[in-house]
């Protein structure tokens, strides 16, 4: 396994790590934006007609409380500084596409990039597991070419992916996905409980 392989896929799994933070930091400001939006609706829509629900005090407690929650997320979202964490990631990985081209080169002094390549990984957090299986799943589905018989990589990769990684962004794709469903449909449920009784 060469010094510029690893190079290599430490920036592919760094482009990961970029693009899942930032998906990140879009999905909390859209639920953000969607649990203010349905605060505010819930406040009008007690104010109006609070005195027709089945428990109209215990509604208007619930959606302060729901408020407050929203505004504990909001602080706590900012903190998480998802922008901030992949800006650090990018200038990581276009600065390890340099080191990887000089690695390249035949009369490369790898010490010195080996050092160089320890003081650039510092600069930002790690990225995790899911973010480099995906960046092999992709460049195995990717790259063009057959694979080799013997080894079972594609030309011009040194590793590919076992069953262990796609069953793992599998598992990891729809836990994110049911969490999320369920987090864009945690105020309709709050208000569907909340006025359940008053249909009965």
């Amino acid at each position: 396994m060469a010094f510029s392989d690893n190079v290599w896929w430490t920036r592919k799994a760094r482009i990961q790590s970029e693009k899942r933070l930032l998906s990140n930091a879009f999905q909390a400001q859209a639920l953000l934006l969607w649990y203010s939006f349905f605060s505010v609706s819930s406040a009008v829509y007690y104010l109006n007609l609070g005195e027709t629900t089945s428990n109209p005090e215990f509604s208007g407690i619930a959606w302060v409380v729901f408020s407050v929650l929203v505004l504990c997320i909001s602080g706590f979202i900012n903190g998480l500084s998802f922008k901030e964490r992949a800006s650090l990631i990018k200038e990581c990985y276009e600065t390890l596409s340099g080191l990887y081209h000089k690695s390249k080169h035949s009369n490369a002094d790898f010490a010195k990039l080996s050092s160089e390549y320890d003081q650039i990984l510092g600069v930002c957090e790690n990225h995790t597991d899911r973010d480099y299986y995906l960046a092999l799943c992709i460049e195995h589905v990717t790259k063009h070419g057959k694979v080799d018989a013997t080894t079972g990589f594609k030309n011009g990769l040194d590793r590919c992916p076992t069953w262990y990684h796609w069953l793992f962004l599998a598992y990891w794709y729809v836990r994110r996905w049911l969490m999320l469903i369920f987090l864009y449909l945690l105020p309709i449920l709050i208000f569907t409980v909340l006025e359940y009784p008053s249909d009965r």
